[in-house]
C-alpha cells in the first residue's frame, strides 16, 4: 500500500507542475494585454517547458517503470514477482 501512495504523491507532484506551467501563460496575458509590458512569449516559453517536461515525465512514471522493465530484465517479467 505504501508503495501505491508514493506513486500518488509522484502524480500528484507531475499534475501541480503541469498547472503551473500552463498557468505561465496565464501570467503572461495578463501583463502582455492587462498591463501592456513589453513581453513576447520567448520570456515564458523557458519556464513552461521547465514545468511541462518533467510534470509530464512524472504523471506517466508507472508507464515509464513498467516500460523500463520489460525491456532490461531478461523475459520481460518483473524479478520480483
Amino acid at each position: 500500500m505504501s508503495e501505491n501512495k508514493g506513486r500518488d504523491k509522484i502524480q500528484n507532484t507531475g499534475t501541480i507542475l503541469v498547472v503551473i506551467g500552463v498557468g505561465m501563460w496565464g501570467v503572461y496575458a495578463i501583463g502582455k494585454y492587462g498591463f501592456g509590458w513589453n513581453i513576447t512569449d520567448r520570456d515564458f516559453l523557458p519556464y513552461h517547458l521547465a514545468l511541462i517536461i518533467p510534470g509530464m515525465i512524472l504523471r506517466h512514471y508507472r508507464f515509464y517503470v513498467t516500460f523500463v522493465k520489460r525491456w532490461l530484465v531478461p523475459g520481460g517479467k518483473d524479478r520480483t514477482s
